[in-house]
């Protein structure tokens, strides 16, 4: 019911407004039951969507630091909260006329957004890495093509051979 009720401005306005809601929100972050957290994260989502309740979120320090920490704990295993998680972030990046989002985004913040950032693409480098090894070991062909009498390798699987040589 919240989730629908954050959708609303003037409501979420409400919410924001009461610090004790806000402290509630933070601490629902870094529970273990993956539900409650997707569902909050989700009244993030609605919330920053309109910029007086985003202000007021980026104002306390601690949503964007949770936020980070849910996408770093989700990661690869569970896509869909990390995708939840990033769209939360993204949002809090939408700055209005007159707001510098970038004050409220600590140094802090932003290297240790990048180490999560940079974990996930090693995560997803070493799927495809896998993936193409398969192709290219168990089907005896991988991602090449012929042309003519030559073998075509693409940038994949040239990728793939230079890691393992």
């Amino acid at each position: 019911m919240l989730s629908n009720l954050s959708r609303h401005a003037a409501l979420c306005n409400e919410f924001v407004n009461d610090p004790t809601f806000l402290e509630a929100l933070t601490v629902v972050l870094d529970h273990t039951l993956r539900d409650l957290v997707f569902y909050s994260v989700g009244i993030i989502i609605n919330i920053t969507l309109h910029e007086e309740p985003r202000a007021k979120i980026l104002e306390t320090d601690k949503v964007i630091a949770k936020l980070i920490d849910v996408l770093k704990d989700s990661n690869i295993e569970d896509i869909d909260l990390s995708k939840v998680a990033a769209k939360a972030l993204h949002n809090m990046t939408q700055a209005s006329k007159d707001q510098k989002n970038n004050e409220y985004w600590t140094n802090e913040c932003i290297k240790k957004l990048e180490e999560v950032l940079e974990s996930l693409g090693d995560e997803l480098d070493s799927i495809m890495v896998s993936l193409l090894e398969f192709s290219f070991h168990f089907l005896g062909r991988g991602f090449r093509r012929r042309v003519g009498r030559d073998i075509v390798i693409t940038k994949a699987n040239k990728c793939c051979e230079q890691r393992h040589a």
